[in-house]
């Protein structure tokens, strides 16, 4: 006989024991019947596990049991068992990602209809947005028609558009599907069809509610449709009381279930379907503590005094951080199945763990590193998108390619994916040697900028790379690197252009499949694919081998419902990859779990199985518990609110999702439900901080249960106390235990070496003493164990070089140039990465500091070489003669291949003009001074010593010792002349894209040696180039020109132009303290007085020359002091470099300014000032004046330290 059936009861109690004693009454009183046993999806195999388990008992065969009659399913389960031979159920199903694509094109076909969804296409998410909306309005029972009714009934706005898109999408979709494809949704109303044909008398549905509370209306109505036809059901529902009269409000902690009772009873009632006395289950699931749990969450009288005993099944406790939570949950499922009772049935395997949080997103990363170290196998109950598989970057790369023009990034991109790969001799490259080939590739084309249509030209590339120890003679080390990129270049320029070509010839959707198909499994993606599934089943990872299948089967699905659905139409690469990227939005991988006993981590607003005997509530935090309900729905909760009079106007059941203010009400039954998952154990735990380090609360929820049962709440720390000898909290596998292990010691090392402390040194508790000697004897890890003690003791110090490294790394003759022993001077250890090891940064296309100075260099080298050859003194260059020579000097500059940079996009053509401007500028501003000075041009880039075969003068050289020698080189940006009589005077002019000035202090310290090499340079080769019939020269001195365009504000000019640009442009450094030389340096000041608008010095009025505040005068003696200290400073860091030095002692000036600000190599030095062993060598500041004075008493150039 028909007739409704409620099985009634909180949360303790064992409903489904309930349920399969009403089936076993009803299966032996009537054994020929047909029975379904019907739960959510998500829990369909432990349930049929444990009812099958149940069945077997109740007959009395719990070692080999078999039933036929009784069936255990979800609903989609059941439609598949009742519906598999119907013709309606053989139609193709229509994926997720198949729907998703069919939006895309219904929007894109009705974009010029459409008021508010047209300008959404292109946004990110927005179709798996708009199919989720479908869904729920196909699961609640509404046909287009409806939505249709529902649009004309709303008020002009925002809530009307969004119906009036929706009618029209969704009636599409309706009309593209309609016995077509099977969609997810229409299998349950396929189900209701079919039941509605069948006599359901002798079947006997039991429904399984009590683990969860809702039902969407689809399956409600499946659930009614039985009831017509004839057939018995049963429902569990988790509900303490009846609900008849009247609808239970919202906030109540039964509200879904009572809602869904009162649903059912009054449909029983109005269609006179009998209702038999509801059944309530009385038999406690759970340990006794969490049954006082139960009737304290529902206010039962007998809970209403607090307890003063704890409760024994429930446990708080807190931890420094998340990653300290979750390894401390770790530990502890470890000690309980590590122990073992009495009683074989009270032990505790991994599968009888649960652990839950709101959202697992803030443990993600965590999971993985902390549950392996621990070697805990678990599995997470969570979706994954496909999104970011290899596979899909693949495809959205290739067809970027071809859309940007083979643009690095995307190229980069799918050689990266490692599924395209080159073949040698008719096998797959192998793939070290292809990484090695596509980074040498990547570092190339960052280095010249190849982008475009250079990846496909026939031609090879040429590596080379120009330092100053080569000039640019290809090696063999360059041609086996230009051999590898060449062989990455051929690949991408033989294989994707003709693949593009066919594409863009396709003339409809299926051919473009085909050739899309063809193309990636000639080229061994399919191959690689499988091979990636085989290397993770050799390491036994279920999970990774699952998903490169998975996503190749959903790929081709998705080209199958392409076809089928768009196959004909003409072809549009551009529509096609939205398609496709839209599918994959809504993809996501079919979970497998690797082994039968792992720990399961959920979240808890999911449906859970009841048979974990322990669940850890992770994150207990007032941020999620209760949560702060977000939704993200095209229809807002104000939407549906005003939709709800309409709803409930039209024909048969209606329900929408319920709104975030209803899902609010409903948190305090979904975490009650969660709490009673456990059947032994509940523990609470939440970090003390987030990663901001922003401070964690307690959830008000375990807040009360704390209070109302008395408990104690633990803390557990990241790191263990050394002196506390109880070290359980920290023993895990052997592993994990030797971290903690080393922190202990850490620590102890660190407080006995505290310079603050006193008192007797510290020592750990002997159980860490005790837990140090058995791992560091133990077989498996005693080696690791060992050598990571042994870096308690590690320093972050250098260690000198032995003399065979000095002389693998430097030979017995350094060539150096003078930055490079500044560099040994602000710091050993830099110099040794740089110059020694010769670690540099990856090269970048890119226009730098070092690019514009290359350019400012060659211009003006150029401009006063052509001028000297066509003998026109620079002073006498009229203006039109000095722009047709820069124009001409400026294009034979831009033509060499180092510059090709300022033409490669419209930026860089705005800089170049830039450039040209500045130059420009300061070659007039040269001109210019060249006019009131005696003082003339004599070369342009004066080399002295060899750069790769380019010999220029004598070098600076210096014997240390017996075998070892330096050899100092350089380049003089340009030497100038002035005569005096029979006197030559010698000047250096070097150019700085910054502001400079000779600081003696830096001179002194070894910093900025450059302008007193040079001046030696210029001493030593002073016969070379003057002559030798010419009287000895002198020095004039070294100085520094800024180039630049400068700004100038209406003040600067108001003594004309011209001046105000000749003092912007005003040398700065040092020039030699002599009267016959200062008076022809600046014609202006032979007859007066005032300060020169050219160099930096001003003649008194009593005809004395002063070098003001910047000391810019320095007399012979003074100037050959200072020669002799920097020679002594060459030779000293030459001698410590061959006595292998290389300690870590950067320099620090004035506080502010270190060797370490812009320094490369940071994450290789590790340098902490707070160490001990690491200081900042800081240097006392010293005027010029008291530079003058040391370099006066050191008698004989002692060397400076």
């Amino acid at each position: 006989m028909v007739s409704l059936q409620f099985v009634l009861g909180p949360a303790k109690m064992d409903h489904r024991r309930t349920m399969v004693a009403q089936l076993v009454a009803t299966l032996m009183a009537k054994p020929q019947d047909q029975f379904f046993y019907l739960v959510p999806n998500h829990i369909k195999f432990d349930t049929e596990v444990d009812v099958l388990n149940r069945l077997a008992q109740a007959f009395g065969q719990p070692d080999l049991y078999a039933q036929t009659q009784v069936q255990v399913f979800s609903f989609t389960r059941l439609a598949w068992y009742l519906m598999k031979n119907e013709a309606a159920y053989q139609v193709p199903r229509l994926s997720a990602a198949g729907i998703d694509m069919l939006l895309y094109r219904i929007l894109q076909r009705h974009a010029d209809e459409l008021r508010l969804f047209g300008g959404e296409i292109s946004q990110t998410g927005f179709v798996t947005q708009l199919a989720r909306e479908i869904n729920e309005l196909q699961t609640a029972n509404l046909q287009p028609e409806d939505v249709v009714q529902l649009a004309a009934n709303a008020q002009a706005g925002d809530l009307q558009a969004k119906l009036h898109d929706l009618a029209i999408v969704y009636k599409d979709f309706v009309a593209a599907t309609a016995d077509k494809y099977l969609k997810p949704a229409d299998i349950l109303v396929q189900l209701n069809a079919y039941l509605r044909r069948q006599d359901l008398h002798g079947t006997h549905v039991y429904v399984e509610l009590a683990g969860f509370a809702q039902l969407p209306a689809q399956e409600q109505g499946i659930v009614t449709t039985m009831l017509e036809q004839g057939a018995d059901v049963t429902i569990s529902l988790m509900l303490d009381h009846k609900v008849v009269d009247r609808a239970p409000e919202n906030g109540t902690l039964f509200y879904q279930s009572g809602r869904l009772y009162y649903r059912l009873y009054q449909y029983a009632r109005i269609r006179q379907i009998p209702v038999s006395q509801d059944i309530y289950a009385e038999t406690p699931r759970v340990a006794p503590g969490l049954v006082a749990l139960d009737d304290f969450w529902r206010g039962q009288p007998q809970a209403a005094t607090g307890y003063e005993e704890p409760n024994t099944n429930v446990h708080l406790f807190r931890t420094d951080s998340r990653q300290t939570e979750l390894a401390q949950v770790g530990r502890m499922i470890r000690a309980m199945v590590a122990k073992k009772h009495a009683d074989p049935a009270d032990d505790y395997h991994y599968r009888d763990f649960l652990i839950m949080t709101r959202h697992l997103d803030a443990y993600q990363t965590m999971l993985a590193p902390t549950f392996h170290e621990l070697e805990i196998p678990y599995f997470v109950d969570l979706q994954r998108s496909m999104a970011d598989h290899p596979l899909v970057e693949l495809i959205n790369a290739l067809f970027d390619i071809d859309a940007q023009q083979y643009q690095y990034r995307d190229v980069m991109r799918v050689l990266k994916t490692e599924l395209l790969m080159p073949n040698i001799n008719g096998q797959p490259m192998d793939r070290q040697a292809y990484r090695q080939a596509v980074d040498l590739t990547e570092n190339f084309i960052l280095k010249s900028g190849y982008h475009g249509q250079r990846w496909v030209q026939r031609e090879d590339w040429q590596y080379f790379q120009l330092t100053e120890g080569d000039a640019g003679v290809e090696t063999d080390q360059n041609a086996e690197i230009s051999r590898q990129i060449n062989l990455i270049h051929h690949f991408v320029a033989e294989t994707l252009p003709p693949f593009f070509k066919k594409m863009r010839q396709a003339p409809d959707g299926k051919a473009a499949v085909t050739l899309l198909v063809n193309f990636l499994t000639s080229q061994g993606v399919t191959d690689q694919l499988l091979a990636w599934r085989d290397q993770a089943l050799d390491r036994q990872d279920v999970r990774a081998a699952a998903e490169p299948e998975q996503t190749w089967q959903t790929f081709c699905g998705m080209l199958d419902e392409y076809v089928t659905i768009l196959g004909a139409e003409p072809f549009e690469i551009t529509d096609f990859l939205a398609l496709l990227q839209a599918g994959f939005e809504g993809a996501s991988y079919s979970q497998i779990p690797s082994t039968l006993d792992q720990v399961l981590i959920s979240e808890s607003g999911m449906v859970q199985s009841q048979d974990h005997k322990v669940v850890f509530m992770v994150g207990a935090t007032d941020l999620v518990m209760p949560d702060r309900i977000m939704t993200n729905n095209l229809l807002s909760d104000v939407d549906k609110e005003n939709l709800q009079p309409t709803l409930s106007s039209l024909d048969g059941d209606h329900y929408l999702n319920d709104s975030a203010v209803v899902q609010l009400g409903d948190e305090s039954c979904l975490n009650y439900l969660a709490f009673l998952s456990a059947r032994r154990h509940l523990f609470f735990s939440a970090p003390l901080k987030d990663d901001q380090e922003t401070d964690l609360n307690w959830s008000n929820y375990v807040r009360r249960i704390q209070r109302q049962f008395n408990l104690r709440e633990h803390t557990y720390l990241g790191t263990p106390d050394p002196t506390n000898a109880d070290a359980r909290p920290f023993v895990g596998t052997k592993r994990r235990t030797i971290s903690h292990v080393i922190q202990v010691y850490r620590d102890v090392l660190t407080t006995n070496t505290d310079r603050n402390r006193v008192g007797a040194p510290l020592q750990p508790a002997p159980v860490w003493v005790w837990l140090r000697q058995q791992l560091t004897r133990d077989p498996q890890f005693g080696e690791l164990a060992r050598q990571l003690m042994a870096g308690l003791s590690y320093r972050n110090q250098p260690v000198k070089l032995t003399p065979a490294s000095v002389e693998a790394l430097y030979g017995h003759q350094i060539y150096t140039s003078i930055s490079k022993l500044e560099e040994f001077y602000r710091n050993q250890y830099a110099y040794f990465l740089k110059y020694g090891l010769k670690l540099r940064e990856r090269d970048v296309f890119e226009l730098s500091a070092a690019s514009t100075g290359e350019f400012f260099h060659a211009v003006l080298d150029g401009l006063i070489k052509a001028l000297r050859s066509d003998q026109i003194p620079l002073a006498q260059a009229s203006d039109q003669q000095l722009g047709q020579y820069l124009e001409t000097v400026t294009r034979q500059i831009l033509d060499q291949p180092q510059f090709t940079i300022l033409t490669s996009s419209n930026r860089m053509a705005y800089l170049q003009r830039q450039l040209i401007n500045t130059v420009r500028q300061i070659a007039f501003a040269i001109r210019n001074q060249s006019k009131l000075s005696a003082a003339e041009p004599k070369q342009t880039e004066v080399l002295f010593g060899n750069v790769g075969k380019e010999h220029g003068l004598k070098a600076l050289d210096f014997q240390i010792d017996a075998t070892h020698s330096v050899h100092v080189r350089g380049k003089i940006d340009r030497l100038d002349q002035i005569q005096v009589a029979d006197q030559s005077y010698l000047g250096i002019v070097d150019y700085k894209s910054s502001q400079h000035k000779f600081d003696f202090q830096e001179a002194y310290y070894g910093l900025a040696m450059q302008m007193l090499t040079y001046l030696d340079a210029v001493l030593h080769n002073e016969q070379a180039l003057v002559g030798s019939d010419q009287a000895a020269v002198k020095l004039a001195g070294a100085l520094y020109m800024h180039i630049q365009n400068p700004t100038l504000k209406p003040k600067d000019i108001q003594g004309g132009f011209e001046a105000a640009l000749l003092k912007k442009n005003k040398y700065k450094g040092i020039l030699l303290d002599d009267p016959q030389l200062l008076e022809h340096l600046d014609s202006e000041l032979q007859q007066g007085n005032g300060t020169s608008k050219v160099y930096p010095f001003a003649r008194k009025k009593d005809g004395a020359y002063s070098g003001g505040r910047a000391a810019s005068l320095v007399t012979n003696d003074q100037l050959e002091r200072l020669l002799q200290h920097n020679s002594q400073l060459i030779i000293a860091a030459a001698e410590a470099i061959f006595a292998g030095e290389i300690q870590l002692n950067p320099i620090r000036l004035n506080d502010k300014t270190t060797a370490l600000q812009y320094s490369p190599y940071l994450s290789i030095m590790q340098f902490d000032a707070m160490l001990a062993e690491n200081a900042y060598r800081d240097l006392p500041p010293l005027s010029a004046k008291q530079v003058l004075d040391l370099l006066k008493t050191q008698k004989g150039g002692e060397n400076h330290e």
